[in-house]
């Protein structure tokens, strides 16, 4: 590439696109062009041109082998290099995306890197370049990354093809990097967005609520972990990793009752194994911690959000439909089946949105 680095300052994208396309176009065309994210300065290379990533090796000092994240410009680009995206993985996305986080996401031919920054002069020229782009921190590997324009040019003057000045980063650190698998994940390196952070993004808790939590709502919160199992493809072993809390109780109780006969006896026919389980009472407690409260009648309902108002938003009747879950408690056999068949069908319908 040419004889020195070429400065290109922007304000917005949209003010700056002549100057972002040009930039862009060094870019694809295998220059190295370091530019600004809302972390760090990154430099950037075409991942699919073997003498720029050579190069880009070479500049950075960095140690053979060592992979590369693949920065994209939005979040219908995840597609182009991922072809299973876990539970957890869009959790992540959902929530941190445009931002600080790295995700290393398993592949059955490997890993790959992702990372879709905040910055939009960033997103701009990856778009603009039309090729994925690569984009380590603007350092010497083991050196304190370059959060400005300035930083990059004095450290790379003359050794990259160009430098997006787009004002100073504003985070002035690196990204959270996380490793994603199917049934499991990984903090890798902690960032500003914390291991709780990410925690609280990936738990989803389910609390299935009737009045005794000796029969219509374990038998749901049972049926919820095999339909959830059943969806994402894993066992039922697997669902905490996923972030998946499953659990029941009863605005009636004092808890510690066992199952009812007739729901056990019930539960047994249906193929789940819950004679271990043992009530709890509906607290405030666990209302709050909550992220989805689904409940048989519109009496629950309404000691539910009597118990904890500000959780009123997250509970709702479980049947899609409206009906209630009539209580089976000393009908025949044939009436408890039925209405547990109610509930599969009532999961079934909502495990998509869980």
């Amino acid at each position: 590439m040419g004889e020195g680095t070429r400065q290109f300052r922007v304000g917005t994208p949209a003010d700056s696109l002549p100057a972002i396309r040009e930039a862009a176009a060094i870019l694809a065309s295998g220059g190295l062009v370091a530019f600004p994210t809302e972390t760090v300065y990154g430099i950037g290379a075409n991942a699919d041109d073997e003498a720029a990533m050579d190069r880009l090796c070479r500049v950075k000092q960095r140690p053979p082998g060592k992979p590369f994240t693949v920065h994209i410009a939005d979040l219908k680009d995840v597609d182009r290099h991922v072809k299973d995206v876990s539970v957890v993985a869009l959790k992540l996305m959902d929530e941190f995306w445009p931002g600080p986080l790295t995700l290393v996401i398993e592949q059955p031919t490997g890993t790959i890197g992702l990372r879709l920054p905040a910055h939009e002069v960033a997103r701009s020229l990856i778009r603009e370049s039309g090729v994925p782009v690569v984009a380590p921190s603007a350092n010497v590997s083991g050196e304190e990354p370059a959060v400005s324009g300035e930083q990059v040019l004095a450290r790379f003057d003359g050794q990259i093809d160009a430098v997006v000045f787009g004002g100073e980063s504003a985070l002035r650190q690196s990204s959270t990097v996380v490793r994603v698998g199917r049934t499991d994940w990984e903090l890798l390196r902690e960032g500003i967005i914390s291991e709780s952070m990410i925690k609280r993004t990936i738990k989803t808790h389910i609390v299935f609520v009737c009045t005794g939590n000796t029969c219509r709502s374990p038998i749901a919160e049972a049926l919820c972990r095999e339909a959830l199992a059943e969806h994402h493809g894993v066992e039922e072993a697997d669902l905490p990793a996923l972030g998946y809390v499953v659990s029941s109780a009863g605005t009636a109780t004092a808890g510690g009752s066992r199952l009812s006969s007739g729901a056990l006896e019930a539960a047994s026919r249906a193929g789940l194994d819950i004679a271990d389980h043992r009530s709890q009472p509906v607290t405030r407690a666990l209302l709050k911690d909550a992220d989805h409260v689904f409940v048989m009648t519109a009496m629950h309902l309404a000691d539910v959000r009597s118990t904890c108002p500000e959780a009123a938003h997250k509970a709702e009747l479980l049947d899609p439909a409206g009906d209630e879950v009539p209580d089976p408690i000393g009908l025949p056999a044939d009436q408890f089946e039925t209405v547990i068949a109610q509930i599969r069908r009532s999961i079934e319908k909502r495990v998509g949105d869980l």
